[in-house]
Parts: structure tokens; C-alpha cells; sequence
């Protein structure tokens, strides 16, 4: 077909002049027709749904005696193109498998799926060819009835004209590419310009030796040259250079047409040295005879993007780390909606608190995170995340892991839902271990349990002490006012009972001291005062109390050592101390035996006291057991009184000392105690005492002083005749008495006293309240107030004292103690007459 090569320079030369390319097509068809020997058919282009499947937009199409209305419709359309979408046609089948489709018997071709429309022409011959761009389906050509049907023959004799319509199409469908790239490209300008103001879009024109063109003010701005500069030199003076090479490979494509455009991201170099990040799209701009005029940038200024973006990697490079030590771990639990779970994102705490691989498995599977969980648990972690993600509440529980290495952990996760767009769920959250917490609060509930016991107990041996001194006071004081009263002289054998019960009064009331005592250690509620002690007078006022029992054992008490040594102790509890450790020595001796304290500095730094005894001694199995309370290693069984509560006191009041004590010891042979407590510098002047007195045994003589008023106030008669009866060895002392607190207040201010003799719990108030009820009347201001109670707690003492009772004395009462302070307060205020 000689003619062939004529009509392909016509349609092309048509085609670059016609801004319309179904005018082109137009007029191709006929001739198409004429050298395909056909009656009808159409030129159209190919045209794919979002989902890939192909339809033709006609751009061309024969008069096909279609009635008229049918024909409107096709001229209405042939701007955008009239539309054919069904598949199961012949031409269907050639746009879907992209070969040519002969069919030279049609009305009986299986591939046509229906038939024509009303009004249509016969059809009973059909060539569809499918037009090819290099791999890429463009466009399509059918034919109808050529009257010796279709061949191959008359394919390839067609093919340079299909070709150069493929080509054609493709010019098209690049074109229509390009404008919709280009408008899209200037609305996102007008965008970015509307949005960021003078951040807009800047634009360039490029020429394919790289010297620009043409330029904007905003390209201007951005690269911070003036628009004379830029047009005097070329994109390489602006680029940075890390990015000119893959710049120089870019314009080669570009002006080669091997791409027409390409978005990408580089970096300009502005004058005072500074780079500047852009987003550009380039463009390649050819003629209509597809020769390369230049290329158009469009520049947007994306640094503060770029740099807020390496800031986000740098917070994300931060947040990564500081999750990384956190204690615990930060993680994202999902659930999808068919219930699979995954960690998306677990820090590396994970490797610790499940030893389990942040990264690995489990960012897909979480039951490996879930079998970590002790058996017994699991059901109650699931159903509660799973009600927490219901209800998109936050998610709180504790429980325990069982992990491979470290064994069983208690955690404590909390979280918070959000549901995402697809249907799932993912939990924010944290775990931590707090395996020491609880490990801490169960030390914490048993320490208060211990202590609510230790508390019980205290105030079990408080009420036990003074429900007992209460009864022991009258049982000692009357015994007392007995032996002491010199109106009443009594027999020998009257004496001799009465000193009995008086000793086995001492006894039970010793045994109350040390079981209180003990507590009190026990609870480290037992205060101490500590200071330095000269121990010479301590020897002596402990020799002094234990030397009646001495006598009566037939022992003898020994001193050795020098006379200035000093420690630093509580001076009323080592007095204890040592009484307790001479009155053991004593009665666990035999008539006519010594017992022998030694006093020694060891160094300059430790004093030794030894008490030493000639008594039966103990065997090494004894001395294992020799300071456990209530242990008396066989004693009780003797006629030797004791409560076996002794020597636990005494190793526990050296312990608190800050001391230590031993025992030496063998059968037959008696026994050495060492205490050994730190050396303290002798005080300036004469050593001191410690100041207490060891209390004279005998009945004060009678005083001759004038009559006095003293009034009581005790709600315990027992108590209340008692006084009034050791009174009665005070001739002119006048007691009054009220049972109660208010009767006390309301008499002392009626009345004043002389003195005020105040139990510490009446019926209807304490000895405290009936003091600070007196406090600020003037007419009592100088009358001395003196405590009388069964309570011998020492911060019960100490806070009468500091609250201002002038004598604290306990029950059971020591008669003679008692008049002596009688005597000493009501001495002072005759005095003061």
C-alpha cells in the first residue's frame, strides 16, 4: 500500500496541529475503512476503572443507521468520548486478553456475548486490534464486514498505520497526563501559597544545558539570589553538592524522554552558606514534534519540614531511649477484630520483665506474651482487658509471671483503649514489676500486724499492771502500816507472817516490773537516757539494796578496782543491771559464800564489770539457754524464788547500752557475768552519783508540823482507806476525798489544799484533765500536786511530769516513800507562811 506512508505523515502532521484529537480520528477512519475494505467501525482509546479493568472511550465512530436519537447521543459525546464498557462483546474480548480478534463468522462467535442493539448493522465480519505502546495497552481499532472476512495479511500490510496511531494515542493519553500533572502541580502552589503565604511554590524553566530560563519571585526568594543572577548561570551554582549528580542524571532523562517527570527532594545552597531542603517537581516540555524545549520546577521550601522531621527523629530516637531505661515497659497491644492480638510496639524492657524479644515473634502473636502469665491468671487478665476494650475504659489489674530464668514476678499493667478505624482494638500502656513492692507491703502488713500485736499486748501488760498493783497496793501498804504503825506493837509471830506476805507481795510486783520491762524492750518502747556513769557509787547503792537479802543468805558482798572509772549507760538501768546479776549471784549461792564484783578498764576505750559467785555453777548445755525469758534451767523446781525473766532484762538493757555481756561458768565452781560497756571521762569535780538515793527501810518518824489539808482524789475505796490510815501516823494532817474528777475540781477551788493527791484514772476523767481544770486558778498556782497510779508506763510518768504534777509515785504505794514526800512538799509550804 504505497499510499499507506502518505496518510501516517497526515495523520501525524494533523494530529500535531489539531488540539482535538477525535478530529484527527475523524478523519483518519474513512480511509481506514476505505484500506480495510470495511463497511463500519471505530478508533478508541483504552481506559481502565480504579480497580484495573479496561473500557474504551470512543474517538471516533461510523455512521451505523443507529435512529436518530441513538445518533444524538453519540454526537453529544464525542468530545469526552462515548464509553464502552461491556467485556463480553468481540471487542471485549480483545481488550481483555490484548490480542487481535479475527471473527469472519461473528454472528456465531462464541466470544460475542449478546446481541446488537436495535437499529444497529448487521455484523458479520470483525477485526479488533489492539493498539500497543511499547507493553502498555493504549488503544483499539475495530473494523466490521469486510466481505472476504479478515487475515493476517491485511494486518501486517496495517500495521506501520497502527502503529503510528498507538503512538499517536500515547501522545494523547501523556499529553492529557502532563496537563492533569501540571494543573494538579498549580493548585498545589496555589495551595501551599494560600496556606503558608510567602512559602509558596517557586518555578523554574530549565534548558537542557542546565542554564535557567526563566524564574519566579518566590524561586527567587527561596534560593536568595535576585532573578538577573539566576538567568546568568545554571542550576549547578545552586545545587548542593551531594545532590549534582543524581540533578545531571535527572535533566538526561528528562531531555532524552525517558521520563517526563519526577518528584524528588534536594537541597539548595543560598549565599550566606546556608542549605535550604525543596520538594521538587520537574517536568520535561516538549514540541509538537516531540523535541525537548526545556523543563519546569516547581520548588516548594520544605526545610522546616526536613527539620522538623529530623527533630521527630530525634525526639523518636529520644523517646526510644528513655523507654529503654525506664524501669518496666511502654507497649501497644492490639486486638483485631476476629480477637488475634499482636505487640506492634513493646520497649526493651520487654527482654527483662517477660524475657521475650521486643522486636521478634511477638510483635505478631501476643500469646507469647500471654502464656508468660501464671496459669491460674490468665482467664482474669483476658476478661478483664477484653471488658476494658468493650467499654473503652482504662484497664487496670496486677498479677504474676512465670518467666523461664527469673521464676515467678508480680507486674502491674495499666492501659488505655482506642479503637481504630479497621474494627481493632490497641492499648497504650505500661507494665512494671513490683515484685519488691509487694514483697515490701506484705513486710509492711506483717510489721504492722506484729506491731498491732506488739500494741495488744502493751496495752494487754498495761491493764494486766495495773489491775494488779491496784490490789497489791492495799495488800503491801496495809502490810506496811502493820509492821511500821508504833501505836500497835506486834508479836513475833505476827511479824514474822506479816513479812511473808509482804515478800511475796514484793515478789509478784517484781515479776509485774519485769514482765513490763520486757515489753517493753520487746517493743523498743523502753527509753533510755544514756550518759556517763561513775561506777563506784553505783556499786555501792546496788550493794546497798541487795545486802538485806545478803545477810539473810549468809553471803558476803566483795568490791575490787579502782575508783574513777566511768561508762557511758542509762545509770537507773544499769543499776537494774547490776542488781538483777547481784541478786542472782546471791541466791543461787551457798551459805557462807562471797559473791565479788571487780571493776577494770580493759582499754582505753571498754570497762569491764565481772560479778563473780561461789555458788553450784551451770553446765555448758545450761549457759546455751541461759538468757531465754522465763528459762530458769531447772530452778523452778527449787525453793528459790524467781521469773526467769532476769537475765533475758539484763542482756537485753546491755544490748541497748550499746554493751555486751558473757558468762564463765562450770559445775560446783559458780559462775563469772562480765558486762562490758564503753569507757566514758571521769566528769569534772567529784564523780557523781547517779542520783538516786537507796531508800531507807525504816517508817519516817513523825513530823511536827502544823495541820495540813490534803485532798484525794480516788474512786478505789481500798486505796482511799489505806491513805487515810498511813495519815493517820501524821498527826494534824487532814484528808479529804473526791470520787471523782468534778468533785476534786469543785472542792480544790472551794477549798484549797495543802496538797493535791491525784489517782490518774477516775470514773469520770483522768489525773491529767483534773490538773489542766486547776491549771490556771490563782489560789492553787503554789499547791504541790503529787500523782498516785497504778500506771508505772514511763511515758505515762513522763507526761504527768511535763504537764506539771511535782511527784509521780506508783502503785502498790512504799508507805514510807510516800510520807517522806508528804513530809518534803508539805515541809515547803509551811515554810512559805
Amino acid at each position: 500500500m504505497p499510499e499507506l506512508g502518505a496518510l501516517i505523515r497526515q495523520l501525524q502532521s494533523q494530529f500535531v496541529r489539531s488540539a482535538e484529537p477525535h478530529r484527527v480520528f475523524d478523519a483518519l477512519l474513512p480511509e481506514l475503512l476505505r484500506l480495510g475494505e470495511s463497511e463500519y467501525g471505530f478508533i478508541a482509546e483504552v481506559w481502565r476503572q480504579p480497580d484495573g479493568t479496561p473500557y474504551l472511550k470512543i474517538f471516533t465512530l461510523s455512521n451505523i443507521a443507529w435512529d436518530a436519537a441513538s445518533r444524538e447521543q453519540v454526537e453529544r459525546q464525542r468530545v469526552d468520548g462515548m464509553e464502552f464498557h461491556n467485556l463480553k462483546t468481540l471487542f471485549g474480548a480483545a481488550l481483555v486478553t490484548g490480542e487481535t480478534v479475527i471473527a469472519n463468522d461473528a454472528p456465531n462467535d462464541p466470544r460475542r456475548g449478546g446481541g446488537l442493539p436495535q437499529g444497529h448493522q448487521a455484523l458479520n465480519t470483525f477485526l479488533g486490534v489492539p493498539l500497543h505502546y511499547g507493553s502498555e495497552l493504549v488503544g483499539m481499532i475495530g473494523l466490521a464486514n469486510r466481505r472476504p472476512g479478515y487475515d493476517h495479511a491485511l494486518l501486517d500490510a496495517l500495521d506501520p498505520l497502527f502503529q503510528s496511531m498507538a503512538g499517536i494515542i500515547a501522545s494523547v493519553q501523556l499529553d492529557r497526563q502532563r496537563r492533569a500533572a501540571e494543573s494538579a502541580l498549580r493548585a498545589s502552589e496555589e495551595r501551599w501559597r494560600h496556606s503558608f503565604e510567602m512559602a509558596g511554590a517557586g518555578i523554574a524553566q530549565t534548558g537542557a544545558d542546565g542554564r535557567l530560563l526563566e524564574v519566579n519571585a518566590r524561586f527567587c526568594e527561596i534560593v536568595g539570589r535576585s532573578r538577573d543572577e539566576l538567568l546568568a548561570g545554571s542550576f549547578r551554582e545552586l545545587t548542593h553538592p551531594d545532590d549534582l549528580a543524581d540533578d545531571e542524571d535527572l535533566l538526561r532523562r528528562l531531555v532524552a524522554g525517558q521520563v517526563l517527570r519526577e518528584n524528588r527532594e534536594k537541597r539548595y545552597l543560598r549565599p550566606d552558606g546556608t542549605t535550604l531542603w525543596v520538594q521538587l517537581t520537574v517536568t520535561a516540555v516538549f514540541d509538537a514534534l516531540g523535541r525537548f524545549q526545556h523543563t519546569v520546577t516547581v520548588a516548594l521550601d520544605i526545610d522546616q519540614r526536613r527539620r522538623a522531621e529530623a527533630a521527630l527523629q530525634e525526639r523518636e530516637a529520644l523517646f526510644t531511649k528513655l523507654a529503654d531505661r525506664v524501669p518496666g515497659v511502654l507497649l501497644q497491644f492490639n486486638v483485631d477484630a476476629q480477637g488475634v492480638a499482636r505487640v506492634p510496639y513493646a520497649s526493651r524492657g520487654l527482654r527483662e520483665l517477660f524475657e521475650l524479644d521486643p522486636d521478634g515473634a511477638v510483635r505478631d502473636d501476643a500469646r507469647l506474651m500471654i502464656e508468660r502469665v501464671a496459669k491460674g491468671q490468665r482467664k482474669r487478665v483476658w476478661e478483664t482487658l477484653e471488658r476494658a476494650g468493650q467499654r473503652l475504659e482504662p484497664w487496670a489489674i496486677e498479677f504474676e509471671v512465670d518467666l523461664p530464668s527469673r521464676g515467678r514476678r508480680a507486674v502491674e499493667a495499666q492501659g488505655s483503649p482506642e479503637r481504630l478505624p479497621d474494627g481493632s482494638t490497641t492499648w497504650h500502656g505500661y507494665i512494671r514489676d513490683i515484685t519488691d513492692r509487694k514483697q515490701a507491703d506484705a513486710a509492711l502488713m506483717n510489721a504492722q500486724a506484729a506491731a498491732r500485736a506488739n500494741e495488744a499486748k502493751t496495752e494487754f501488760l498495761s491493764r494486766m499492771s495495773h489491775e494488779l498493783r491496784t490490789p497489791l497496793n492495799a495488800v503491801l501498804g496495809f502490810t506496811q502500816l502493820l509492821l511500821g504503825d508504833p501505836s500497835a506493837p506486834l508479836q513475833d509471830g505476827q511479824r514474822a507472817r506479816l513479812g511473808h506476805i509482804e515478800r511475796a507481795g514484793q515478789h509478784l510486783l517484781a515479776m509485774i516490773g519485769d514482765v513490763l520491762d520486757l515489753s517493753r524492750i520487746e517493743t523498743g518502747s523502753l527509753p533510755l537516757q544514756p550518759q556517763p556513769v561513775g561506777l563506784s557509787a553505783l556499786v555501792s547503792e546496788s550493794f546497798a539494796l541487795v545486802l538485806p537479802t545478803a545477810h539473810a543468805s549468809g553471803v558476803t558482798l566483795i568490791r575490787r578496782g579502782p575508783g574513777d572509772l566511768h561508762v557511758t549507760a542509762d545509770p537507773m538501768r544499769l543499776r537494774q543491771v547490776l542488781v538483777n546479776l547481784l541478786s542472782n549471784a546471791v541466791k543461787y549461792n551457798r551459805s557462807g559464800g562471797q559473791v565479788v564484783v571487780e571493776t577494770e578498764g580493759i582499754d582505753e576505750h571498754t570497762v569491764r564489770i565481772a560479778v563473780t559467785d561461789t555458788g553450784m555453777g551451770m553446765t555448758p548445755a545450761q549457759q546455751l539457754h541461759l538468757f531465754e525469758p522465763f528459762n530458769r534451767l531447772g530452778a523452778e523446781r527449787s525453793s528459790i524464788e524467781g521469773t526467769g525473766l532476769g537475765l533475758a532484762i539484763t542482756l537485753r538493757l546491755v544490748e541497748l547500752m550499746d554493751g555486751r555481756i558473757s558468762v564463765h561458768s562450770q559445775p560446783g565452781s559458780g559462775s563469772t557475768f562480765h558486762v562490758e560497756l564503753r569507757r566514758a571521762p571521769a566528769p569534772p569535780g567529784t564523780p557523781a552519783a547517779t542520783g538516786q538515793t537507796v531508800p531507807d527501810p525504816s517508817m519516817p518518824a513523825a513530823s511536827d508540823s502544823a495541820p495540813h489539808s490534803v485532798l484525794y482524789a480516788e474512786d478505789n475505796r481500798l486505796n482511799i482507806e489505806l491513805v487515810q490510815q498511813l495519815l493517820l501516823l501524821r498527826s494534824g494532817c487532814e484528808l479529804r476525798v473526791a470520787y471523782t474528777g468534778r468533785e476534786a475540781i469543785e472542792s480544790a477551788r472551794r477549798t484549797p489544799p495543802d496538797l493535791l493527791l491525784i489517782d490518774m484514772h477516775l470514773g469520770d476523767m483522768t489525773g491529767l484533765e483534773v490538773l489542766d481544770a486547776l491549771r490556771d486558778d490563782a489560789a492553787l498556782a503554789q499547791v504541790p500536786r503529787i500523782a498516785l497510779s497504778a500506771d508505772a508506763q514511763p511515758q505515762v510518768v513522763r507526761a504527768a511530769r511535763e504537764r506539771g504534777f511535782d511527784e509521780y509515785l506508783t502503785k502498790p504505794v512504799d508507805v514510807a516513800e510516800l510520807l517522806r514526800c508528804l513530809d518534803r512538799h508539805l515541809s515547803i509550804r509551811r515554810a512559805a507562811r
